[in-house]
């Protein structure tokens, strides 16, 4: 048979882990819903302001010479073979 310290003991630690548990469940709980009102408000607010647009200008396409590729291609090579 347990001795009734160890038993006093137990009850202790079965309490504070279950007080404990239900702090942080309960953060956890406050933690979405004000998540999900913060993710509501922001869409109203882009719906009342919306932020312009960025315009992402293009560069142009800069066509390569395939004979100066060749050409330094080349020249490497001579270099590596000597």
């Amino acid at each position: 048979m347990l001795n009734p310290e160890v038993l006093e003991t137990l009850a202790t630690g079965g309490t504070t882990m279950a007080v404990g548990m239900g702090i942080v469940f309960s953060f956890l709980v406050v933690l979405v819903f004000s998540m999900l009102i913060m993710a509501n408000v922001v869409a109203w607010l882009n719906k009342v302001c919306p932020l312009p647009e960025a315009v992402v200008k293009t560069a142009k396409k800069v066509t390569s010479d395939d004979s100066a590729i060749a050409i330094a291609i080349a020249s490497v090579m001579s270099k590596i073979k000597k």
